[in-house]
């Protein structure tokens, strides 16, 4: 199989050369918000956040059929090892149409948006930014605490 964009835009971090795959009506939706971006621009502009925010990204498996890529990855966010999928489907020309990313477990979602969600804010305005930084942090006392304390809570005791 041929190096996927996906892959090779991961390994150079290369947002030129990753935003020029993009189907005009790109739509990516996101692991943590119901709302979708939409778009070229907005796809590149995540994307931007996203080289910066996480490090050690690796792509640990991947299947592709037709117009269908997917791949399980693993990233570290703040120091704590992400683990995610994204499906990427192609339109009609090769360009990337969809992408829906997927991430595991709870608190790593919390670290992902910790990670991702104040850069990508920022870019609004710094208020912006900071409003979502205070906004994430309970997430991850929460989410760490559900991670820790929920198999203690429905594990059989032999």
């Amino acid at each position: 199989m041929d190096v996927h964009p996906f892959r090779a835009a991961w390994q150079t971090r290369d947002l030129d050369a990753w935003s020029s795959t993009f189907a005009p009506d790109i739509v990516l939706h996101s692991p943590m918000i119901k709302m979708t971006f939409r778009g070229p621009e907005a796809a590149t502009e995540l994307y931007g956040v996203l080289f910066d925010a996480l490090e050690e990204f690796r792509i640990t498996d991947e299947f592709a059929r037709q117009n269908e890529y997917a791949c399980f990855w693993q990233a570290k966010a703040g120091g704590r090892t992400i683990e995610g999928s994204d499906l990427i489907r192609h339109d009609e020309h090769g360009k990337i149409a969809d992408v829906r990313v997927f991430i595991r477990p709870l608190a790593s979602i919390a670290v992902f948006a910790a990670a991702v969600g104040p850069p990508l804010a920022a870019n609004r305005g710094p208020i912006q930014g900071l409003v979502l930084r205070v906004l994430t942090l309970p997430l991850k006392a929460i989410f760490a605490a559900v991670d820790f304390l929920a198999p203690r809570l429905i594990q059989r005791r032999p």
